[in-house]
Formats: structure tokens, C-alpha cells, sequence
């Protein structure tokens, strides 16, 4: 999240089910069996559409409703729907989801032929459940809710925990829920369904999808790990332990840190070195707390000028092993509602890979692999995603022309990861937050140069006991670590054949 005011934050999410979550074989961490709340879509294929409500009719409301389409397991209740419009659906918005969670118009808040059980209002940020007669307020960490994409979209997937949707009645049985969406804008715009239709899917009793065998280990002896990490208010060190058996257990080459806020760079390494004690360990600050250590050397460093500076370092990776050295910026804009700050920063990062494969001071080596890691709070505009991959800057009055950052003139890949065990993407969560688990941490980089291996964002919590004994972690260390989870990346360089 960063150093800033915690009351604000990320952006999506909510629930339902037609049909059942395909689950496909179990494979790599790019592959995650069922639906995974990731911001991308493709898993929602084979789900049938449930409702497609007809376009053209938000009657000036904004918010135009398109396809809903819903599914389930007995764990969880998914729902993905498009709103006609671009925008952050956690504030700014009047959308509203109504659920009758036994379709019967006889219990519940009576709401256009619904008996509404709970609601939840996504520019607010929270919900209300009926139970009886009684209005119980209720936040995100209640429902066990799941929101994607944290940037804005015209689309939106988001989950809720089934037992708790239904008030805990038993779930081994196929049960009937309706639903109704709204954008209430001053009076009711766009609704689906129309008014005098109704949407009732069926929720399955399906087992959820396994989780995947968390797997920590490099593809290749010789793949460079690059680790991503805000340790939230000099947790390395107030909290060093669970911090010393995650760094352990990760065994990076390369380390970004966010929020070293009153310790050197020197005292940071020996916190490294501490937890992995066969190297030397390198480090390098800049000036808003993030500090990047590494296993080898640096060949060179800079600040990059922007509203907050951020670091740029070369790493000077063994001639032995590897033909070139590593380019890598630790980045951490500002959080929360400060959406120009923000842009200014990616827009100066946009800029400096720009130059740094143009001829000038400083030049990079042709083919230098590029990586930018960090918490950056991606929780506004998605035009934020499209500076940090294609370089698309936004003032380029004053940063100059936009250009793709990789040497084959294409955008930056990202890395993409999941949770040990496949069943999440977030990276940050809060339970004691209106703002729902969100995906603020990045690792991407020149897939022109570089092929991803293994890569995850490690949860201890769901890893199974003799995984985590393999590892010697506990299961609360990442959730007592940070309110941040670590971001994890193994690269090879490719060889200039394989470019």
C-alpha cells in the first residue's frame, strides 16, 4: 500500500452460479484450475451467460450492463459481469448487487419481486445482509469477497465465501439464488434484469479445485529469482523472524524492498545476510524507503527524477554464467486516491526505459534484460497498466514521447503469479479494510530477453503442513509478515539464438 492513508485504496468484485467451475488438470501457477479472481477472463469461456442485458438502455446513467454470467463450487460463489464503461467500481460509482439467496419473495428486504437477503453497494464498499428482520452492515473481510481487476475496467469479476452468502445452511445440494444488478444515479438508470424480468441461476455443489502442490524451487539451477517485498513500516526488522524464514525459504538473487523507512542500506543487507548467509549481498536506496539488494554487485545506479524518485540499478551478473548484466528499477508510487502522483511516476519510469535503449548517458547493452518490481498501487485508472507495459505516456509535454520499453519494440510482459496454491492473484490484503484483497504488487519484464519460470506469490496460510516443513515456514508468517504478500519471479536470459 505504501506509507500513506490506509482508509483508501484499491478497486472491484461479487457472486452467484449457473454452472459449475471447470477444472481443468493441475499444472503450472499460469494455469490455475476453476475460476481464479485475477482480472482476466479467459476461465469465464465455457461459463454460459446467465443474462445479457440489451445495450443502449442506461438512459444517461453511465453505467450500461451487458453480459452477467455466474459460477460456483461449494466454497465459493463467482460472478462476472461488463458495465458498458470504464471505470474503478470500489468508489465513484452508484452500482448496487441485490441477491435473493433462496429466491423466495417471502423472506427477505421485498425489492422488485426479489426478498432481498443481502446487498452490496461497490462504490461504498460494503453491504448489508438481512437476517429476519434484522439490517446487519457488513465489509469485505465478512463476505470473504474477491474483486478483479484493482484498476478500472469495463468488466468485473469478483466472489463471495458460499457458506457465509447463505448463512451457513449446508451446501451439498444445488440450490436457486436471484439476482439483480442496479447503477442508482440519482434515480435508477440501467438495471439488469429489465424491470419485470428476473435472473435465477442455480448454485452447484461441486468440490472446489484441489490446490496446486506449492512449489518454491527454480526450473533451472541457473535462473536469476527476482523477489518483490513491501515489509509495511520496517517490518524486516521489527518483525525480523518470520521475515528471516521467508527470505530462507524464497532464496532470491534479487530483492526489492518498499518501506525501509529508518534502517540504512547496509543494515538491510545484513538482514539478507542473516537469512541467507552464503552470499555477500549488495545494497542500494533511494529516497522514498525502497531498497534493492542483491547477490552481486552493481555496475551502476541512478535516481529517476519524478514527483517521488525511484532507483534504477545494473546489476552485474557473473560473466561466467551469464552473457549480460540486469536491469532493474524498484518502484513504489504513491497509494490510494493520489491517481496524478501515481501517473507522474510511471510516466518518468516510461521515459527513463526509453532512453535507456536509445543511444545516450546512461545506455544500455543491446539485449540488456529489463525487470521493473515494486508496489505500485495500481488501484486507479487502468491507462496505468497500459505506462507500466507499453510505455503509453501520459504528459509527454514533459516526459517526451512514448515508446515500447522492450528491445523488440513491444510492450513489457507481467509476470503474472498466483498463490502457492493457485486459488488467488491478491497481493495485499487487510481484513480490518473496507477495501477488498487487491493486486498492488507487479513483477514485468522484456520477454524479448527473458523467459519466465517458475513464478508465485507465496501465502503460507493455505500451503499444506508438509509444505510448509519442507520450506520451515509457518502457516501465519506471510500474514503476520505484512499486510503485502512476496511477489516472486525466476528468469533466463536467452540466448541470442533464442531472441
Amino acid at each position: 500500500m505504501g506509507d500513506y492513508t490506509r482508509t483508501w485504496l484499491l478497486v472491484c468484485l461479487i457472486f452467484g452460479a449457473s454452472a459449475s467451475v471447470s477444472v481443468p488438470a493441475a499444472g503450472r501457477t499460469d494455469s490455475p484450475p476453476g475460476i481464479v479472481i485475477d482480472g482476466r477472463f479467459e476461465d469465464w469461456a465455457e461459463v454460459p451467460v446467465a443474462h445479457a442485458d440489451p445495450s443502449g438502455d442506461d438512459r444517461g446513467g453511465g453505467i450500461d450492463f451487458g453480459v452477467l454470467k455466474v459460477a460456483s463450487d461449494a466454497e465459493r460463489v463467482y460472478l462476472f459481469f461488463e458495465i458498458g464503461v470504464d471505470r474503478n467500481l470500489q468508489h465513484d460509482n452508484e452500482i448496487i448487487l441485490h441477491v435473493d439467496t433462496d429466491n423466495s419473495a417471502a423472506t427477505g428486504f421485498p425489492l422488485r419481486g426479489l426478498g432481498v437477503d443481502f446487498e452490496w453497494w461497490f462504490g461504498e464498499r460494503q453491504g448489508v445482509k438481512w437476517h429476519q428482520s434484522t439490517r446487519v452492515v457488513v465489509d469485505q473481510d465478512d463476505a470473504s469477497m474477491r474483486q478483479g481487476p484493482t484498476v478500472s475496467s469495463t468488466a468485473f469479476e469478483i466472489s463471495f465465501d458460499r457458506p457465509w452468502l447463505l448463512g451457513g445452511e449446508p451446501i451439498l445440494r444445488r440450490r436457486q439464488i436471484a439476482l439483480l444488478l442496479r447503477n442508482e444515479n440519482a434515480e435508477t438508470k440501467d438495471t439488469l434484469p429489465d424491470r419485470g424480468e428476473k435472473v435465477v441461476v442455480e448454485l452447484t455443489a461441486d468440490p472446489a479445485p484441489d490446490p496446486c502442490p506449492a512449489n518454491l524451487a527454480r526450473e533451472r539451477d541457473d535462473d536469476i529469482r527476482v523477489v518483490t517485498y513491501n515489509v509495511l513500516f520496517d517490518g524486516l526488522f521489527d518483525r525480523g523472524g518470520r521475515f528471516l524464514r521467508i527470505l530462507r525459504a524464497l532464496d532470491p538473487d534479487v530483492i526489492c524492498f518498499q518501506e525501509i523507512q529508518s534502517h540504512t542500506d547496509r543494515q538491510t543487507a545484513d538482514m539478507v545476510r542473516a537469512a541467507i548467509p552464503d552470499a555477500r549481498w549488495y545494497a542500494k536506496g533511494d529516497d522514498t524507503s525502497g531498497v534493492t539488494v542483491s547477490r552481486y554487485p552493481f555496475a551502476d545506479s541512478r535516481t529517476i527524477p519524478s514527483d517521488r524518485n525511484h532507483l534504477w540499478t545494473l546489476i552485474d551478473l557473473p560473466d561466467r554464467s551469464y552473457p549480460v548484466d540486469l536491469s532493474v528499477v524498484n518502484a513504489h508510487p504513491p497509494c490510494c486516491m493520489r491517481e496524478e502522483e501515481r501517473q507522474d511516476v510511471l510516466d518518468s519510469i516510461a521515459a527513463w526505459h526509453r532512453d535507456l535503449i536509445e543511444p545516450g548517458e546512461p545506455e544500455l547493452e543491446p539485449g540488456t534484460p529489463i525487470v521493473i518490481a515494486g508496489d505500485l498501487n495500481l488501484v486507479g485508472a487502468s491507462r496505468q497498466v497500459e505506462t507500466l507495459l507499453a510505455g503509453a505516456i501520459v504528459n509527454e509535454d514533459l516526459y517526451g514521447p512514448s515508446r515500447a520499453p522492450d528491445w523488440d519494440g513491444t510492450p513489457l510482459a507481467d509476470a503474472m503469479p498466483y498463490h502457492t496454491t493457485c486459488r488467488e492473484a491478491y497481493t495485499w490484503r487487510n481484513a480490518d479494510s473496507w477495501f477488498s484483497p487487491g493486486r498492488l504488487d507487479y513483477i514485468v519484464y522484456s520477454d524479448s530477453v527473458l523467459e519466465l519460470g517458475n513464478h508465485f506469490v507465496l501465502w503460507t496460510e493455505d500451503m499444506s503442513p508438509a509444505d510448509l516443513r519442507a520450506a520451515g515456514l509457518e502457516p501465519d508468517d506471510v500474514v503476520k509478515a505484512s499486510d503485502h504478500l512476496p511477489v516472486v519471479a525466476d528468469f533466463r536470459i536467452l540466448p541470442p539464438e533464442e531472441r
